[in-house]
């Protein structure tokens, strides 16, 4: 018994498998590439969003408690 035998030879139905996977390998990377476009974008909205929290807890915090002083010294003068 001789082991199996290949057919070396390409012929229309062999060029068409292969030209759908290259069209089908460029959609879907393309199609990924603008996904993940999307969520850098996201991404860096989301940072900049946190950043700015980040500052105006700071500057909230620094306003309370310059109301708690003044608050202490209306209290003082009472």
């Amino acid at each position: 018994m001789t082991g199996p035998r290949f057919d070396f030879t390409i012929n229309l139905g062999h060029v068409i498998t292969f030209g759908g996977l290259l069209v089908t390998m460029a959609v879907g990377w393309s199609s990924f590439d603008g996904r993940l476009r999307a969520v850098e974008r996201t991404l860096e909205t989301a940072t900049a969003t946190l950043v700015e929290q980040v500052r105006q807890g700071a500057q909230l915090a620094a306003v309370s408690d310059r109301v708690a002083r003044l608050e202490r010294l209306a209290e003082g003068r009472q």
